[in-house]
C-alpha cells in the first residue's frame, strides 16, 4: 500500500478575473489523472468538480451532492487545482527511513508543511515569502506559457515596457514584455517571449533583473 499527499494551486476571485479566456481550458481542466479541479461560484452550494467544457461559455461540474450542473464560466469566483502525490511505504513508515530519506521527504513535501507561520505576514509584506513567490510563478506559468504575442495583445493588452534581449555567450534572442500590475497575475509581470516561436516560455514577478542583457524597444 502507498499513502497520498496533496498539493493545490488556488486562484482567488481577483486572480480568476485576470485569466485570459484563451487560457481558461488549461486552468479549468485537469492535466492528468492525479489532478482534480474544483470551482466556487455564487449560485452553487460549496465547491464543485469540473468534468468538462460545453462550448466556450460553460463548464460541466458535479456539485457536493453529486448533481451534474452546467455552470457559466463567467460565474466562477475561485479555482483550485488539487494534485495527489503518491508516497512510498519506505518513506511513510516510521523508523524505516534513514536521514537522507527524511531530508528528501522534507524537501518534496515542504510546501505542505507550515514553517515559521508567525513570520509569514511580514515576509509577504516585504516580498520575501519564497513559498508565495514560487506559487505565483506556477500560476502564471500555467496561464501564460505558450501564449503568442498576438494572444497577449488580444487578451491582456499592450505591455508598459518591451525589451530586446540577447545574453552574452548565448545564441538565442528573446523579448521581455513587462505589464502593469492590474493586467496580469503577479507571477507574470515580466513575460519572456522566444523570438523563434513568438510564444511565452518563461515568466517572473521580478521586472528588472534581466535588463543588463536587454535594450528597451520603443513603442
Amino acid at each position: 500500500m502507498t499513502g497520498c499527499a496533496t498539493t493545490s494551486l488556488k486562484f482567488t476571485q481577483s486572480e480568476v478575473k485576470l485569466i485570459p479566456t484563451v487560457s481558461l481550458p488549461k486552468v479549468l481542466l485537469p492535466g492528468s489523472m492525479s489532478e482534480t479541479v474544483e470551482v466556487n461560484a455564487g449560485n452553487i452550494d460549496g465547491t464543485a468538480v469540473v468534468k468538462g467544457f460545453e462550448g466556450q461559455k460553460y463548464v460541466i461540474v458535479t456539485d457536493r451532492h453529486g448533481q451534474e450542473i452546467r455552470l457559466a464560466i463567467n460565474e466562477i469566483t475561485e479555482i483550485e487545482r488539487i494534485r495527489r502525490i503518491k508516497r512510498p511505504d519506505t518513506i511513510r513508515k516510521k523508523g524505516e527511513s534513514n536521514n537522507g530519506e527524511a531530508v528528501g521527504e522534507t524537501l518534496i513535501y515542504a510546501p505542505l508543511v507550515p514553517v515559521a507561520i508567525a513570520m509569514w505576514p511580514a515576509l509577504r509584506a516585504s516580498g520575501l515569502d519564497a513559498g508565495k513567490n514560487a506559487e505565483d510563478k506556477r500560476k502564471a506559468r500555467l496561464v501564460y506559457e505558450g501564449m503568442s504575442k498576438e494572444d497577449l495583445k488580444t487578451y491582456v493588452g499592450e505591455p508598459k515596457e518591451k525589451y530586446y534581449c540577447k545574453a552574452k555567450g548565448k545564441g538565442k534572442a528573446y523579448e521581455v514584455w513587462v505589464f502593469e500590475k492590474d493586467k496580469v497575475l503577479r507571477g507574470g509581470r515580466a513575460l519572456f517571449i522566444d523570438l523563434e516561436s513568438d510564444k511565452v516560455y518563461h515568466n517572473s514577478y521580478h521586472t528588472s533583473f534581466f535588463k543588463d542583457d536587454c535594450s528597451p524597444i520603443k513603442q
